[in-house]
């Protein structure tokens, strides 16, 4: 593609697939060459990811893939709206490699921090139901502890969480 995913890393990938033929390789982005504030919306979103599906992921679409996984992959709704957000609730048998950002062979990134937002919301929206299962946890915890935190912050935590889930179940629909 557009060179940020480094074709001197294609030997590594065939390297790993070849050491471990039944699993899939995954690309993990160790540095990025993005601003300071892409790069804290980045972390922001990883943790996000994290806090309301329980899974990290570190790696975006370059990867190898076993025939076994791919057939699991083609078979989710979800796949073309988040490859990796499907790829990391469909495949438990991964390995990855270190993966450094290339430059662009042509023109700006189209990632922006509308775009940035789009993504991280489809990756989360793949995992919709232990999303919400996590939110309304999290909501009844709030609830019991609505006293404690002051009633403003018991609002926008709730208001947060709604618009959250809200935005979630909306982007899900990109599956149908």
């Amino acid at each position: 593609g557009d060179g940020e995913d480094r074709p001197n890393e294609l030997n590594l990938l065939f390297q790993k697939i070849k050491e471990n033929p039944s699993k899939t390789v995954t690309a993990n982005r160790i540095k990025r060459s993005e601003g300071m504030i892409f790069k804290l919306m980045y972390e922001f979103h990883k943790i996000l990811t994290y806090v309301f599906t329980g899974k990290l992921i570190k790696f975006g679409n370059y990867g190898c893939l076993p025939k076994e996984s791919a057939v699991k992959l083609v078979q989710q709704a979800s796949i073309w709206s988040s490859y990796s957000g499907t790829l990391t609730k469909v495949i438990d048998n991964r390995v990855s490699i270190p993966s450094f950002r290339g430059a662009r062979y042509f023109g700006p990134s189209q990632m922006n921090l509308f775009n940035l937002l789009i993504h991280s919301f489809s990756i989360i929206a793949v995992f919709k139901f232990s999303v919400f299962l996590r939110s309304a946890i999290f909501l009844v915890f709030i609830y019991v502890w609505k006293y404690q935190i002051g009633f403003l912050p018991f609002i926008l935590i709730m208001l947060f969480l709604c618009i959250f889930n809200t935005l979630i179940l909306l982007i899900s629909y990109r599956e149908n």
